[in-house]
């Protein structure tokens, strides 16, 4: 017991290590310079005089109105659709196809994609392009403000096509934890229709196990940046992109400014996740008798059939919008001439691939060395911790013990912090220690992110392994690690492999993490990609949009066919 105690300890201290130190520092590196305290620049006396320059300027209450629209609006809409399209397709063929393909759609980075939907639906747009002039009567494109208007509507519809594959991986991981199918046939014996099973069966028992990736997206939509400076309003931007900008600006008593923002940020995000809450406890309370109610008169079955289809066509346009967005920017990188209202260009070249990959030679290698460092260490300490778990037969992701829980929530606080909110401060810091533009530091902010990606998708499986297994081959090999790495890691590899990918992917889409902690001295393909799309040739944006994609999926193709060569004579693994 005293030896389990002490692990307990052990894994504790490395967790608070690895997510809150670094998160706590960046924050007290924040608040500071919020309260006018940033002895580098000068400013040596304490006062709210930042706070009250932020909520003075002009650009402020447009920004946070912009931001809390579209970040509520994304998180709902994402997260009620993907509920929806659980209840509905659940059981069919649709539903197998979501479970073997979901992990394609997270493959594509929210950037690579945010430019290709931008180039699909703008006013010349392929979609326009498409349509005109037979249909739409333009022979030039229509002054449509439909990127970067200022309500935000384009950068809402692509941060909720990203976040719906998202919550879907969340909610199939969630279903792993109770018998979904055996719970709607004892509900259908009893006279629950399926929309009534599902809402008072299924998404009771799943939504704690969504809640803190729900807060995430939440926390996430409210604090982008790099979509946002491709998608959203410019005049004035949403709040993270404007203290970006205060960050960046030449004047030094713009940190503060930048400072005080991010705090501010920090405490919109802390409201909304706590209005959240007390949202949850009164559904709770005004819903509970509802719940233990019987059933009601069923849906009639052409409007289960109609809403089943609805629910198809809502998926094959997921990947619709996603191929769309993929093949524009194919052709786009390979035009050299393209007029609207043309639909194809009418000359094609070489030379803006040949452009980008003599421009991307350094970032492509930083990036995939960053990416594959974190990601490396990533899965190396996740299966530490997994195995440790395993051990103790706790399954965090739908544990109650205190332990697990509190394990679970120090992995996602990264994911709930808004990054904005403490890079400054870890840049600060950084500085400080004289570590700033360092490798080891670029990779170390990295890893604070790709973690908590790692362990959502490694833990379910990992958990789950049938450690008879493991009993029967120490019992053949009389050592425990003989044991682990001759059985269960060649078990295991497969998932292993995938998480690695994903690790590597979230590694990649890094924008700000890059931008703060590397001092200009390491750029990857998102710092330049975003750089570049904000006033690019729209050539030269495509290819290098694409070359965001490609390494992502070479790794997640490498990871699939390594299993697939390697045990090719072991189909069981």
């Amino acid at each position: 017991m005293r030896a389990a105690n002490y692990k307990l300890i052990l894994v504790s201290l490395g967790a608070a290590v690895l997510f809150i130190l670094p998160v706590l520092a960046g924050l007290l590196g924040t608040w500071l310079p919020a309260l006018g305290y940033l002895p580098s620049i000068g400013a040596r006396q304490i006062s709210i005089a930042p706070v009250l320059a932020v909520l003075s300027h002009p650009s402020s209450y447009s920004s946070i109105q912009a931001t809390l629209s579209s970040a509520l609006l994304a998180t709902a809409g994402a997260f009620f659709i993907s509920q929806w399209l659980c209840m509905q397709l659940y059981g069919s063929d649709s539903w197998s196809w979501i479970k073997r393909s979901i992990a394609l759609l997270l493959a594509v980075p929210h950037l690579a994609f945010g430019i290709g939907f931008a180039f699909l639906i703008s006013p010349s747009g392929w979609i326009m392009r498409l349509l005109s002039p037979d249909l739409s009567g333009f022979n030039v494109p229509p002054d449509w403000l439909i990127i970067n208007d200022s309500y935000a509507l384009s950068l809402t519809l692509v941060l909720i096509l990203k976040e719906v594959p998202f919550f879907l991986l969340m909610s199939v991981a969630a279903m792993g934890s109770f018998d979904v199918a055996k719970t709607l046939q004892v509900a259908a014996s009893l006279g629950y229709s399926r929309s009534q099973a599902w809402l008072k069966l299924v998404f009771v028992q799943m939504y704690p196990q969504l809640r803190l990736p729900l807060y995430a997206v939440l926390s996430y939509s409210l604090s982008v940046v790099d979509l946002s400076i491709i998608l959203g309003p410019t005049a004035p931007p949403t709040f993270a992109v404007l203290i970006n900008q205060w960050y960046g600006d030449a004047d030094t008593d713009f940190r503060l400014l930048g400072a005080a923002g991010a705090s501010l940020l920090l405490l919109m995000v802390t409201v909304l996740l706590g209005l959240l809450f007390a949202l949850e406890k009164l559904c709770c309370k005004l819903f509970s008798k509802w719940l233990l109610a019987g059933p009601k008169k069923p849906v009639l079955s052409p409007v289960a059939s109609v809403s089943r289809g609805i629910a198809k066509v809502t998926l094959v346009g997921l990947w619709v919008s996603t191929i769309l967005a993929l093949a524009v920017l194919l052709v786009w990188s390979f035009a050299r001439q393209w007029r609207f209202p043309s639909a194809l260009p009418s000359k094609w070249s070489l030379k803006y691939w040949q452009l980008s990959w003599q421009q991307l030679g350094e970032p492509l290698l930083n990036t995939a060395l960053v990416g594959f460092c974190s990601a490396a260490i990533a899965v190396s300490i996740v299966v530490a911790i997994l195995h440790w778990q395993s051990q103790r037969n706790s399954f965090v992701t739908h544990g109650t013990s205190s332990s697990s829980q509190l394990l679970l929530w120090l992995i996602y606080l990264p994911m709930l912090v808004p990054q904005v909110s403490f890079l400054f401060g870890i840049q600060v810091l950084l500085v400080g220690l004289a570590l700033e533009g360092k490798l080891v530091s670029l990779v170390w902010a990295h890893l604070i992110f790709v973690l908590p990606y790692c362990y959502l998708t490694l833990a379910k499986v990992f958990l789950q392994f049938d450690n008879r297994f493991m009993q029967q081959a120490m019992i053949l090999s009389q050592s425990r690690w003989k044991s682990f790495w001759m059985i269960k890691m060649p078990m295991l590899f497969t998932p292993i492999a995938f998480s690695f990918a994903i690790s590597f992917s979230v590694s990649v889409s890094q924008y700000l993490a890059t931008l703060y902690v590397a001092g200009g001295r390491f750029d990857t393909i998102t710092t330049q990609t975003v750089a570049l799309a904000s006033g690019a040739d729209d050539r030269i944006s495509a290819s290098f949009a694409l070359w965001q994609f490609c390494l992502p999926l070479l790794v997640f193709v490498t990871a699939i066919a390594i299993p697939q060569f390697c045990f090719r004579r072991r189909k069981g693994l």
